[in-house]
């Protein structure tokens, strides 16, 4: 991709319109206490939604960045949406992706 754009590729992490920016901020915004958050990161589903986050700012980010980078974006999608089933069969947890697009705007 810089090789097709060159030296004046600039992302900012400002353009992404989500107020969620970590697996905290979406179980605080979600109105859980410090004491569920704890257990969320200590049975490992803290990790997955921080990591599904990512992978939706990631997303954003490559679907504005150029048009040729529609199938990693793609990818990247299938992927997140692998991690929220994922959390859902092997956690039994439901990530709120709606709330994450609402949240933000």
């Amino acid at each position: 991709m810089r090789d097709y754009i060159g030296d004046y590729i600039r992302i900012d992490g400002r353009m992404i319109p989500y107020r969620i920016v970590t697996a905290t901020d979406y179980f605080q915004a979600k109105g859980f206490n410090d004491t569920e958050i704890d257990k969320y990161f200590d049975t490992g589903i803290g990790e997955l939604v921080n990591q599904i986050i990512g992978i939706k700012q990631s997303c954003f980010l490559l679907r504005r960045v150029s048009h040729s980078c529609q199938s990693l974006s793609d990818g990247l999608f299938n992927l997140k949406n692998n991690l929220i089933h994922e959390l859902r069969n092997e956690h039994s947890f439901e990530f709120d992706d709606e709330f994450v697009e609402e949240y933000g705007h």
